[in-house]
């Protein structure tokens, strides 16, 4: 009878180790996201990078929120 438990608990040793071994590889060896290639201001899409925030906005790096663009300075007066 013990001899017989035994072997279950052996068999169900073995079929333990075959299922954790490979699940315990592959969380051990997990590729780096593609993400960390977009430039800074943009995020990882589907098919690529994509701006972080709206038009019209830009992502402030120092507080991580988006802000909205400066417009452009005046135009300069013409010289006669």
């Amino acid at each position: 009878m013990t001899q017989q438990i035994s072997r279950y608990l052996t068999a169900a040793a073995v079929a333990a180790a075959t299922v954790v071994a490979p699940l315990a590889a592959s969380a051990l060896t997990a590729p780096a996201t593609w993400t960390a290639q977009c430039p800074p201001g943009q995020t990882g899409v589907i098919y690529g990078c994509a701006p972080f925030c709206v038009a019209g906005k830009y992502l402030d790096t120092q507080t991580g929120l988006c802000m909205p663009v400066a417009p452009p300075p005046p135009a300069a007066a013409p010289r006669y």
